[in-house]
């Protein structure tokens, strides 16, 4: 197409790739059924009966598209792309609908609706999608080296209870960013970001730049906004990642924290659409990562047992609130879980989260094979997309809390540390746990360590059926930090 789409655009003359990109989020989850039973003639009968969606559904087991027959059915009448828009936000389908639209006009969503605070307690077991935000104060950033990972295109139901509110103006003259008290996130000029972090300098923190370290698709940086610190992530173009995908992954991750609230996730503070790169803005994250704290990077000093199981504890309350709304991390890691300023859990990077549906087969197919190999499950490299292979990445993340040692290294043998429970079984190897144990650390007591590796080891059985739900690995946790407290107080 060499016109661009417009809200007249006729549907007809969408292009196929345009089709195509569009039940990318439309046949996962069936969500092109929310658009078949939306669809009106001009006298407001529906065009569309039950009939017709079985034979659309019929089309599956042949191995055609759906949402591409819908739009070329639909599309022998007069049908327009703002039709089909108006169609997708009112499903709240948003980034099917940034295919047909800029990003920027897609998350300027009007008519706001009253904002409920969410208590932990009282959430439902649901499609996190269909719940409504609270209004958390942010208190957490995206900080710390993390790996390089392939793209994921959202092929789950991007939802939302109400639409997403956005505050505008520079960010060095207004205080309208805070999230605090507001109904969703800020907008921010990209100008105001370079000016924030020193034009990006990419100089090192410990140079006098800005530069704290690489994030999932990006470089973040530290800047000031109103004397309180914060960290910028600008997404930046890679040899295997379009500027459309990077385009997704970043509404993705917008889209995600919208609805995501908890204590132990990372909260947003904004972003920014307008300039060179997108970027995300975070709280600071006075503590960074994980994996740093347990390398002691920057010469910081040995995490404790005890914070170490809190940090475990912690990470763990927010991946079970993930999967108690049907989202599976897919990159769970240290790298992942940041530490604030009292060494609080947070976990990060969302850009590759799946949501599924509900009362649907937890287990999902992928051709893309995403993630972080040093943690991934067997099915994880076969496609599979299960909350179990987010429980397998977490019992590496405690081999890395019990022995201090990275995820993988050339000078260690075995070079993946997941295989170290291997020789640590094997009566005839020499390697113990009290040798597998951190010897920068000093103050464990054997069987909470016992219990932890314990715990570890099953996360890692290679069947995924044999492996803990995320309730169970944190009610075996709470114990530990239970027994934690008994001890602080004896």
């Amino acid at each position: 197409m060499n016109n661009p789409v417009t809200s007249a655009t006729y549907i007809r003359s969408l292009s196929y790739s345009l089709r195509r990109r569009l039940s990318d989020f439309l046949d996962p989850q069936g969500r092109w059924r929310d658009v078949i039973m939306s669809i009106r003639n001009p006298g407001g009968e529906p065009r569309y009966s039950q009939h017709h969606v079985r034979r659309f559904e019929g089309l599956l087991a042949q191995g055609c598209s759906p949402t591409v027959e819908l739009l070329n059915d639909w599309g022998t009448t007069n049908s327009t792309v703002g039709e089909l828009v108006d169609i997708l936000r009112q499903h709240k389908l948003l980034a099917a609908a940034s295919v047909l639209f800029p990003v920027e006009e897609v998350l300027s969503v009007t008519e706001a609706q009253p904002v409920h605070p969410v208590i932990e307690s009282e959430l439902p077991t649901r499609l996190l999608t269909d719940r409504k935000t609270d209004t958390t104060a942010v208190t957490s950033t995206l900080q710390g080296p993390q790996a390089r990972q392939e793209p994921q295109k959202p092929e789950g139901p991007q939802t939302l209870q109400e639409p997403l509110m956005l505050q505008e103006g520079p960010v060095a003259k207004e205080s309208s960013h805070q999230t605090g008290g507001g109904s969703g996130f800020s907008s921010f000029m990209y100008s105001d970001l370079m000016e924030i972090t020193g034009n990006f300098d990419d100089r090192p923190m410990s140079d006098g730049g800005s530069r704290l370290g690489e994030g999932g698709f990006g470089t973040v940086y530290k800047g000031l906004l109103n004397d309180k610190p914060v960290a910028v992530k600008k997404l930046n173009p890679m040899d295997d990642v379009s500027p459309d995908e990077l385009h997704v992954q970043f509404y993705q991750e917008i889209q995600t924290l919208k609805v995501l609230k908890h204590e132990n996730l990372v909260d947003m503070v904004g972003f920014s659409c307008d300039g060179q790169h997108p970027c995300l803005v975070y709280a600071f994250m006075a503590n960074g990562s994980l994996l740093d704290r347990l390398a002691c990077m920057e010469n910081s000093p040995p995490l404790s047992w005890r914070q170490r199981c809190l940090i475990a504890d912690g990470a763990a309350r927010g991946l079970e609130y993930l999967h108690s709304n049907h989202h599976v991390h897919r990159d769970v890691k240290s790298a992942n879980i940041l530490l604030n300023e009292q060494f609080v859990a947070k976990i990060s990077d969302f850009g590759l989260t799946r949501a599924s549906a509900k009362r649907t087969s937890t287990t999902m197919m992928t051709e893309r094979i995403v993630g972080t190999r040093a943690y991934m499950a067997p099915e994880a490299l076969r496609g599979e997309i299960t909350p179990k292979s987010d429980v397998f990445s977490f019992g590496v993340v405690l081999l890395e809390i019990l022995s201090g040692l990275p995820p993988a290294s050339e000078n260690q043998e075995p070079q993946f540390l997941m295989e170290f429970i291997y020789d640590i079984d094997d009566e005839d190897e020499e390697l113990t746990l009290k040798d597998f144990m951190d010897k920068k650390m000093s103050d464990w007591e054997l069987n909470q360590v016992e219990t932890t590796y314990s715990l570890a080891h099953n996360c890692l059985n290679d069947r995924k059926n044999k492996r803990p739900v995320i309730k169970q690995v944190l009610s075996e946790l709470k114990g530990v930090v239970k027994s934690l407290s008994v001890d602080y107080q004896l």
